[in-house]
Order: structure tokens, then sequence, then C-alpha cells
């Protein structure tokens, strides 16, 4: 295979949907010879602020002069951004090598039952937790894709499990209540293992309960750190920290918003976690990691005049810490391009953002999933004076522009997959 072949075989997985359960990905890391043995890992679950975390988390351990492997989801523009060493994504040859090897076992052990074929999520995080194998990584950060007892990444022996915030999402797979979903994402928790958890109230109870049962320890974010917000300027947020094994009189993290503190935050005390369990951390390599993350699509600022912001906020939590951000801001115009995948609380999110514009230009992610733009609309002028459709994201830009004041705000939101679009069509071609 070359690259393009890579990517349309693991594209041409997506036909078998989501499954949980790790009985594929034990045969495929058997069939390789147990690679997630072959380096120390962190595990980060979570509704929302995981992948920020994990790049908080690869950021301090990178700069304590550790070779770390990432695997983040969904990517942005390429595949590749889901799986890097060091901050490099694995080359397109590299890519298409591990595919094919990968494509050859799936061939070999699934033959005599296609349909229980390993699905894209599946394939991919074997491909991953290979190439961080082979590269002699000495830690992998390693997100969930989804939920966490039967998501295809909780093969591994986690050092330190990451349990950020608990909300309610994909039910379906999940379970209808905070206190089922946060059981399932507790099943990333190891037995006698060490969690941090930054979740609240019953969903954190709920992590509390089964991490008792698994004899592990849990750190509580909100109840042992101490922050004290010091401010905001267009490089990020400042904040004083103080952790359980030192004070931080003042970090400085570069992505925008309140809710990133909570993240960072959340990486400190998995850090000290692995200061206390012997592994050389410390301080400097905290401040310079949290200083040196880098996680495009999350409140990213593109451009001053008109101000465009891009955020991938994808469900109600989400899109209330948004709208927290923006009132602190305090703008003197906004305009909404909004585009949402079909099964998410997108009414909800409309409504949530309705107090900070009274325009709204609905337009379709780069998704199968995506929500069709005039189904929204209807729904959306209950909450909005200005409704308007745009089949595509250049479309929708090109309207906001117009209708925008060179003060103003366009904000660009509703999935990820929502902001890829948006950086495609505002010329971006890599997010590196």
């Amino acid at each position: 295979m070359n690259y393009s072949d890579a990517l349309a075989y693991l594209n041409g997985l997506q036909r078998f949907g989501i499954r949980l359960g790790l009985e594929n990905i034990l045969r495929l890391v058997e069939a390789f010879g147990h690679p997630e043995a072959a380096f120390r890992s962190v595990h980060v679950a979570g509704t929302n602020g995981k992948g920020s975390t994990a790049a908080f988390t690869n950021g301090i351990l990178r700069a304590a002069g550790f070779r770390v492997g990432l695997y983040t989801s969904p990517h942005l523009l390429d595949f590749r951004e889901r799986i890097l060493v060091n901050g490099h994504p694995i080359a397109e040859g590299e890519l298409a090598a591990l595919t094919t090897e990968v494509a050859g076992v799936i061939d070999r052990l699934f033959a005599s039952s296609p349909l229980s074929s390993p699905t894209f999520f599946e394939a991919a995080t074997a491909s991953a937790l290979l190439h961080f194998a082979r590269a002699g990584v000495d830690w992998g950060v390693i997100e969930v894709g989804l939920g966490g007892r039967s998501d295809a990444t909780n093969i591994l022996q986690a050092e330190v499990s990451v349990i950020t915030n608990i909300g309610l999402e994909h039910q379906e797979h999940l379970g209808d209540t905070l206190e089922s979903i946060a059981a399932e994402k507790a099943g990333i928790v190891r037995e006698g293992g060490s969690v941090v958890s930054a979740a609240e109230g019953a969903a954190l109870e709920a992590v509390a309960r089964i991490v008792r049962e698994k004899g592990a320890r849990l750190i509580r974010v909100q109840d042992e750190y101490r922050v004290r917000y010091l401010g905001r300027s267009e490089r990020g947020e400042t904040f004083r920290l103080v952790g359980r094994l030192r004070e931080y009189d003042s970090l400085q993290i570069p992505l925008l918003g309140r809710h990133q503190i909570v993240n960072a935050t959340t990486a400190v005390a998995a850090a000290e976690l692995l200061e206390e369990q012997g592994f050389a951390v410390g301080e400097f390599p905290i401040r310079q990691g949290l200083a040196s993350a880098y996680w495009p699509g999350r409140l990213q600022l593109i451009s001053a005049r008109p101000r465009i912001l891009v955020d991938g906020a994808h469900n109600p939590a989400a899109i209330q810490a948004l709208r927290s951000f923006l009132e602190e801001e305090r703008l003197s115009g906004c305009l909404l391009v909004f585009g949402v995948l079909k099964d998410k609380a997108w009414e909800q999110m409309l409504k949530t953002l309705a107090s900070l514009t009274s325009t709204v230009i609905l337009t379709r992610p780069e998704s199968d999933r995506g929500a069709e733009p005039g189904t929204l609309a209807d729904v959306a002028a209950q909450y909005f004076a200005q409704v308007r459709i745009a089949e595509t994201m250049a479309e929708a830009l090109a309207a906001a522009r117009i209708l925008a004041a060179p003060e103003d705000t366009i904000l660009v939101t509703g999935s990820l997959y929502t902001a890829a679009a948006a950086l495609r069509a505002l010329g971006f071609t890599s997010i590196f």
C-alpha cells in the first residue's frame, strides 16, 4: 500500500461502525507481540477536555526529557495528527507500511468471519501502539475513543488513569445517566492503580466507588488543587496553582478559556502522581510543558479584524464553557457559524449560544453524520432573529465576513468536524 491506499483501507473499515469490546484489539496486539507493553502510559478518558489534558500531559513528559507518543482522535486535517512521537506526526510511508501489516493480520485472523472485522478505530489503535513501540517511546499518552471500559485503548496497564469530567454523551452506548456514563469511563481504572479526576457531583461519586472497589487511589482535582486566576492575554491564560507537591506561583498555558485551566491542572495532578511514583518530572518540566502545549481547533484565533474564532465544542457542556469565555470577553458583536452532528443535543447547544448573537449561519460539518442545515433552521429560528443556510463552510464564512463589522467576532463551532471544515476553508492544509 501507498499512503493513499492506507487511508482508503482505514476509511473503508468505517463501514463496521462503532463496536465496543476488547476482543478484536486483543487479537490484534497479541499477533504483534503486545506492543502496548513496550512503554509506560497515561490513559485519558472524559467527556470534554480529554484531548487538551492529553496535550498538556504530553508537553510535560516531553519537557522532562522523555520520548513520548501521543494518540488522540478525531483528527482535524490529516489522519497522521492522531499518532505523534515527540510532536511529529507519523510519516506517510510509515503509516502506509503499518497499515499494510495490520491489514494482513486482519485478513488472516478474520478471514472466516469478515463481518466481525476490526473497526476503523481498532485498526488505528493497533497501528498507533505498534508505531510507538517501534519508535522506542518511553511514554504513551493515550486518549480514549469512546467511554472507557470497552474502548479499544483499554488494554493498557497505565501508570496513571485520568478522567477529566463527565457529562451526558453517547447514551446509546454508555447509558442514560451520569452515573452509568461515569461507570463506563471509570472502566479504565486499574486494580491498585492511581487515578486523577476533575469530575464533580454524582459522576465523581460513581468514579470514587469504582476506585474503591479496585483498591486504587483517587486524586480529586477540584478538592486537592487550589487555583487563583491571574489573567488572560491573546497568548493564553495565567494562573497560580497550589498543588499537592508544591506551589506554582505563575503558570501559563497557550490555550484560551478558564476551562483549559482545569484541564491543565488535571495534567499537573497526573504529573505529580508520576513524580510520587519515582519518575523524574519536577517543577520546570511542568511549567515548560504547560506553556508549550499545542492543541488547535479549540478557541483558536485565526484573524483579528474581524476576529475569527474556531472552536470544536460539540456538546452542551463544551458550548457552555465556550459561552462563558465569550461573555468574559464582552464582545462588541458576534456572528455564529454553526455545524453539528445529527446525534448531538444541537437544540440545547443553539439555545445556549443565542444570548451571544442574533445571527446564525447554519452549515454542514465534514462528516457523514453531519446534520442537514435545513433540518436545524426551523428550530434555530426560535432563538435567532436572523437564520441563514450555507451549503459549504466557504460560503458560510464568506457570508459572515459580509455581515461582520471589523470589530466583530465570527465564531465557528458545533463540532470538531466543523472546526476542520473552517480551517480548510481558511487555507490551512496542516496543523503543524
